[in-house]
């Protein structure tokens, strides 16, 4: 385990918004009080004007006053914290171009352009290390091992924590990959659902009140859906597919397994919690994925095809990335013949980087794609519109109440 211990007797207010607990030593918070046990619920606050916060696997941080900046990933935490009125304190991000804000928009909700924030991955997918340090956040909503898993050192990362600003981040996306780094001890550690990572960002940005609200919406909404979802062999069957990867640009199709290995990961939660028929069930032999040809797709045969990531795809480096996809399925011989091409039944789908917000637009969006005898049909989107425009009694969950909590009328 790294030694985050400092030899500083005066801390500032960053030197406070650190690590305690098991993850550092005693004189880096001298003077600081908030310090929890790492076994507790992460809800608990400390001494009078101090806090802490507990998420594995960064053990529990501190905090004086809650962070005014901050560093996220590819989404996810600039979701939430959307979601918590915290996203003009965006610093940096390691792939803005991938946090969709279609569903904003639909909102009315303003947040920062993701083309002016700053990007800490290189193109090789590396981090930037001096863009990183430049950012100079108040606190790192990503988990340190992300950054590990990207090449840096743990050298590096404590440079980061003692210097910069503590990590208060879980990699809940999908299931960690064989040789996950598991800083700080090696040990595996547990996922978080969206509605636990709600509560504890909100916690640690000073907005449990809206975190509590969200957490109501979201939950009475989902179970809204979930409840009317049909059961049996009835329902279509399903291929989820990358847009963006063919035959003609790489090995293959890329089919995606729509279930969840790991039931609080919330990469693909909207394909379990609707209960997705798999076209391709049994092909994956472990795997999350698998490449096929065009013979191999029209043998499984879907009856609905959905764009895995296609509400990035559509709008990536300002192209449309599916579009093609759906042109070359409609017109090779083979491809053709495939039930979804034939009905026209394509859909663009949500991105895995989803927080509250983009989960229960996602969840409409699929619920409306494969049962609109249920759920009323989807009117699919149009070049330059953001999300599309649903009757307001054909809507799966109140808009207005979700703006009210993220403008903070709780």
């Amino acid at each position: 385990m790294s030694d985050h211990t400092s030899a500083r007797t005066v801390p500032t207010r960053r030197e406070c918004v650190k690590y305690a607990g098991a993850a550092v030593g005693g004189a880096l918070l001298a003077g600081c009080t908030g310090v929890r046990d790492p076994s507790d619920d992460g809800n608990g606050s400390g001494g009078e004007g101090s806090y802490s916060v507990t998420m594995e696997p960064v053990g529990t941080v501190s905090f004086e006053t809650a962070p005014a900046s901050w560093v996220g990933g590819f989404g996810f935490t600039a979701d939430v914290l959307t979601a918590l009125g915290r996203a003009d304190g965006v610093a940096g991000m390691a792939g803005p171009s991938f946090w969709f804000q279609g569903f904003y928009d639909a909102l009315g909700v303003e947040t920062p352009d993701p083309s002016e924030i700053p990007k800490i991955s290189s193109e090789d997918w590396t981090i930037d290390l001096e863009t990183l340090y430049e950012t100079d956040p108040d606190v790192f909503t990503v988990d340190p091992n992300v950054l590990l898993s990207y090449g840096v050192s743990e050298t590096e990362l404590d440079r980061l924590i003692d210097g910069v600003a503590p990590f208060l981040g879980n990699a809940s996306r999908r299931k960690r990959a064989e040789g996950w780094p598991n800083w700080p001890d090696g040990e595996p550690y547990g996922y978080y659902d969206i509605p636990t990572m709600v509560r504890l960002y909100g916690k640690a940005f000073d907005a449990s009140d809206r975190a509590t609200a969200l957490v109501e919406i979201y939950e009475r909404a989902l179970t809204g859906i979930t409840d009317r979802v049909p059961t049996g062999t009835d329902r279509p069957t399903v291929g989820v597919l990358n847009g963006r990867y063919t035959p003609e640009n790489r090995s293959g199709f890329v089919v995606y397994n729509p279930a969840s290995e790991i039931e609080k990961t919330y990469g693909k939660k909207q394909y379990r919690d609707l209960d997705v028929r798999d076209a391709f069930a049994g092909i994956y032999d472990g795997r999350s994925s698998v490449t096929v040809d065009y013979e191999t797709l029209l043998e499984y045969d879907p009856d609905v095809i959905i764009f895995h990531l296609g509400v990035v795809h559509r709008d990536l480096g300002g192209a449309n990335l599916v579009r093609p996809t759906i042109d070359l399925l409609a017109d090779h011989p083979v491809a053709r013949k495939v039930t979804a091409v034939e009905d026209d039944a394509l859909y663009v789908g949500g991105t895995p980087y989803q927080g509250p917000i983009s989960n229960l637009f996602q969840s409409e969006m699929t619920a409306k794609q494969l049962y609109p005898d249920i759920f009323g049909e989807w009117p699919g989107f149009t070049d330059g519109e953001p999300y599309p425009e649903i009757p307001e009694d054909e809507r799966l969950f109140d808009r207005q109440r979700l703006v009210d909590i993220v403008e903070g009328g709780v």
